[in-house]
């Protein structure tokens, strides 16, 4: 015990004897330790905070969408500069931002009234980091005004419809589809005039009762959706006797199967011959690829049969 004591007490002595032949290589060493930790440390946190919340993003942007918002800007630090990345993530966001929810102002009606967006991003360092700046600055077919009209327009459709409880969804389709096709003509003023972008929109189609294939399809999709039925826009290619075009076209949930709808050609027929149809009966149309995927057919997989 007492030995221990001694060289204890000596250790110790011999030490602080030693000081300052030791203070640089002590400050030295604790400096290059403190720096090691400070660097691993931030390190870690800015990889695990590297990107921003791509829920929480993709939210903001997709109300800022919805309100037309002529610049959506997202800002965030992290420990990397992010601006060569901007593209890369804005797509990312917008894609997330635009998946279906339910909403009848988010998912396809958002998508298909808007032309796209530019990007726009700039990084400056900070203290901790990077502050990365992504601006998105998207081309909407339609003023905000347009779409506050189209707002009015569609409730006081959904009044006059007035469904309540007991009415089926196949009740509703079919209210929903007659009111499109008795009340809405296609353009062919504006045929090849990409500026008038309004004959894409449920405005052009509800309000001026003029519009598109896609105008037609927008409005569907968001009566169907203000009314609790699930519909989609689908896009491809439309085959008649005058060719090959570009078109669209609606599918839409009825007792847990989907059905095709083309309001588009029913609209100038003497009878309905794209309401609710089947994969097998739904004639003339080929839908796009990324409608032909796996992961898309296993989500909304097609009644074979008419309903």
């Amino acid at each position: 015990m007492t030995a221990g004591k001694i060289c204890a007490i000596v250790d110790a002595k011999m030490v602080y004897s030693n000081i300052g032949k030791n203070r640089i290589k002590r400050f030295f060493f604790a400096a290059l330790l403190l720096f090691i930790l400070l660097f691993t440390g931030c390190n870690t946190k800015s990889t695990e905070a590297l990107y921003p919340d791509e829920l929480s993003v993709s939210g903001n942007i997709r109300d800022a969408l919805k309100a037309h918002s002529h610049d959506i800007t997202v800002r965030f630090t992290s420990g990397k500069d992010l601006s060569g990345e901007g593209a890369y993530l804005a797509d990312k966001w917008i894609t997330l931002a635009l998946a279906e929810s339910g909403d009848p102002k988010g998912g396809d009606y958002i998508r298909y009234q808007y032309g796209g967006y530019t990007v726009r991003a700039d990084s400056k360092k900070v203290r901790g980091g990077y502050e990365n700046t992504i601006v998105i600055t998207p081309k909407y077919y339609l003023y905000l005004f347009e779409e506050e009209r189209t707002d009015e327009k569609v409730k006081e459709l959904m009044e006059a419809f007035g469904f309540d409880e007991g009415t089926s969804d196949a009740e509703k389709t079919a209210v929903i589809y007659d009111y499109i096709c008795n009340n809405v003509r296609y353009d062919r003023v504006h045929e090849g005039n990409p500026y008038h972008t309004l004959r894409s929109t449920a405005y052009g189609a509800l309000v001026t009762g003029c519009a598109t294939c896609q105008g037609y399809c927008v409005s569907i999709y968001r009566l169907c959706r203000e009314a609790g039925l699930d519909c989609r826009v689908i896009t491809g290619t439309g085959h008649s006797s005058d060719g090959d075009t570009f078109h669209s076209w609606n599918i839409v949930k009825i007792d847990g199967k989907w059905y095709g709808l083309d309001a588009t050609r029913d609209s100038e027929l003497p009878e309905y011959e794209y309401f609710l149809k089947g994969s097998g009966d739904f004639k003339d149309h080929t839908p796009a690829d990324e409608f032909l995927s796996e992961d898309f057919l296993k989500q909304y997989p097609m009644s074979e049969k008419n309903y």
